[in-house]
């Protein structure tokens, strides 16, 4: 039994006319009735009779046609599910992210991407880099922003733009009247950092040594934001995203580092084993369009 015989079966049903049934159908009429013919030999039964002019249905017929209906209902879903603009995974999409990216350059993707894609379900996921990759690997995530380096060659990691760290402090620091500081005014200012579990953490402590000092940590967390309230009260000093300045905050100031200004790259990657959808390529399209300007 094949579908285009239950078209088949189905148009004449209906329309009652093998000549009207197969212009519906785009064949010729030899061709239809040669596969309802194949098709009453293959159920061993009569469906259809002719009545002159008329076509009418046999017992064996009217038994057909709900069940054919049916099939060809389920089978014309199944088409257009898996040929909608955005492919069959269009109600669903996995979208990872490390803290230190997540809250301050995703909503606004999000709420772009979804005026585009409204049907879509996303699932978001935020984690440090090793618990990301890990997902990216397993399946269970369909792509993940990061920050460099991503050695793993089972993905496929695409820049997709270059974010400036900044030092952040509270507005009444003597460092806050100046444009930019240098290594040497910040080398003994006491630091609050993120913790080394996370990749920022670690960047930035790398940074320093390579200037030749090692930070003076006086508090360690696993919030950008905790840090922030610590640097308003004068705790210390920090080294943070630019993405994560709100300039309508002034309770916390922030400027750039003279020379060696010290830097992250954002990434997408994605495993470059499984097969990119329509509708993950489109969020990767959303995601080269976005730079550090795109989280203000």
């Amino acid at each position: 039994m094949e579908i285009h015989q239950l078209r088949y079966f189905v148009a004449v049903a209906e329309l009652e006319n093998f000549t009207r049934a197969a212009e519906q159908c785009h064949v010729t009429q030899p061709s239809l009735s040669q596969q309802i013919a194949k098709l009453e030999r293959e159920l061993d039964t009569r469906l259809l009779d002719r009545l002159g002019r008329r076509v009418v249905l046999t017992d064996s017929g009217k038994e057909l046609l709900p069940r054919a209906r049916r099939i060809l209902k389920e089978v014309d879903a199944a088409e257009g599910w898996f040929k909608q603009p955005e492919g069959p995974e269009s109600v669903n999409l996995r979208l990872g992210a490390l803290p230190t990216i997540a809250p301050y350059l995703l909503p606004g993707i999000i709420k772009h991407f979804r005026q585009q894609c409204p049907h879509v379900m996303l699932t978001l996921v935020e984690d440090y880099t090793d618990h990301l990759l890990d997902r990216l690997i397993k399946g269970t995530l369909d792509v993940a922003i990061l920050a460099l380096p991503i050695e793993d060659t089972r993905l496929k990691v695409e820049p997709l733009f270059r974010e400036s760290l900044l030092v952040a402090m509270p507005p009444n620091h003597p460092l806050a009247e100046k444009q930019a500081v240098s290594i040497s005014q910040v080398r003994q200012e006491p630091f609050v950092l993120l913790h080394e579990v996370h990749c920022l953490g670690e960047q930035v402590l790398g940074f320093c040594r390579q200037q030749e000092f090692q930070p003076q940590v006086v508090c360690e967390s696993a919030q950008i934001s905790t840090i922030q309230q610590m640097i308003r009260l004068g705790i210390g000093i920090s080294l943070l995203p630019e993405m994560a300045a709100d300039p309508n905050d002034p309770s916390c100031v922030y400027r750039p580092i003279r020379k060696v200004q010290p830097y992250r790259t954002i990434a997408a990657a994605w495993n470059r084993h499984r097969t990119t959808t329509p509708l993950q390529e489109h969020l990767l399209e959303h995601l080269r369009q976005v730079d550090a300007d795109s989280a203000k």
